[in-house]
């Protein structure tokens, strides 16, 4: 049997008693771990199934809303570090400007995807940090929902 030389841990996945030190792992249940996990090029997740064994492929569960308020014009924000798998954004429908959204990278006037008044998008992010803003008229909101 091989050891475990530096355990991972997944969340959503509690064990019984919790591992500690070298535990020894059988080459079957390494390769059901494998089987049962994803690499997002960050972190590994665990893949989900409906009960009747359907891979789930649907959105995360929501977590969080965030609400950004421009206090000046021009206003420009990096979002919080907040680890994350997607969000969705949105421009209030009340705005009288537009956002520009860029991911890691500056947001600018006329440089990112704009947001027009009321207009959304939703992206896969692994953390909130990487959503640069820019708002172009003062009191301009944006809804930022993000999930686990």
């Amino acid at each position: 049997m091989a050891e475990i030389l530096k355990s991972f841990t997944f969340e959503d996945l509690p064990t019984r008693p919790p591992i500690t030190g070298r535990p020894k792992i059988s080459d079957d249940f390494q390769q059901t771990v494998a089987l049962l996990s994803g690499w997002d090029g960050v972190t590994r997740r665990l893949i989900r199934v409906s009960p009747s064994g359907v891979i789930r492929v649907g959105s995360a569960r929501a977590v969080g809303v965030i609400n950004v308020v421009a206090t000046i014009d021009g206003y420009v924000v990096t979002c919080n570090d907040c680890p994350t798998s997607e969000v969705m954004l949105r421009a209030f429908p009340d705005n009288t400007g537009r956002v520009f959204l860029n991911i890691a990278a500056a947001a600018a006037l006329n440089t990112g995807y704009p947001l027009f008044t009321g207009e959304w998008i939703n992206l896969s992010v692994n953390n909130m940090n990487s959503l640069q803003l820019y708002i172009e008229k003062d009191t301009d909101k944006v809804a930022v929902i993000y999930t686990e």
